[in-house]
């Protein structure tokens, strides 16, 4: 026997149907979400390219700069060097220099006579040196002024005060103190 249920509740209406026109459409956005991934797949891609071009640029510009602060401090030292031998050339071209003066002044001195202060002026046209010292004897002192006056680079020897230490018995001598100008010879300053 067959049983036939020809009663309308009794056919089931399928939940989805499946048509061509739905299959092309899943087909379609199937597409378009691997569209997607792809696209965003290849954007990330060129983020990271162009991320690590901006690590390369920035590495080359801090290097750049590092260089230009190197340049800048050689800049800094040439002016530094070009000030020293400026200033050594006005030393150089000066005419006369501290070093002749004290050489000459030492040839002066006689053997027991020692400086305790000695000042150098030099102006443009003349100069002119001080001296504080002590020696044994007034004699001493006579003969450094008589061989200032007799020196090619000094003239003009003033004493300007002499006296003598009493009440004290220095072994050694330096009993006299003495104070002198000597004016430095125009001659001279003139070369």
């Amino acid at each position: 026997m067959i049983n036939i249920n020809l009663l309308p509740s009794a056919q089931r209406k399928p939940i989805v149907v499946f048509d061509r026109g739905m299959a092309v459409g899943l087909i379609i956005i199937v597409a378009e979400i691997l569209a997607i991934i792809g696209f965003s797949w290849w954007m990330n891609n060129q983020i990271a390219a162009i991320n690590a071009q901006i690590d390369t640029e920035t590495q080359k510009v801090a290097v750049e700069q590092a260089q230009v602060k190197e340049v800048d401090d050689l800049r800094d030292e040439v002016t530094q060097l070009q000030a020293k031998a400026e200033l050594l050339e006005r030393i150089k071209q000066s005419p006369i220099q501290l070093a002749e003066v004290l050489k000459a002044l030492g040839q002066a001195t006689p053997g027991g006579v020692w400086y305790t202060n000695v000042g150098v002026t030099h102006e443009g046209d003349g100069g002119s040196v001080a001296l504080t010292g002590k020696t044994t004897t007034y004699r001493e002192v006579a003969d450094l002024m008589l061989n200032l006056d007799a020196s090619d680079m000094f003239g003009d020897a003033t004493l300007s005060n002499s006296s003598t230490e009493l009440g004290r018995n220095l072994s050694a001598g330096g009993n006299v103190t003495f104070t002198m100008t000597g004016q430095l010879s125009p001659a001279v300053i003139g070369q």
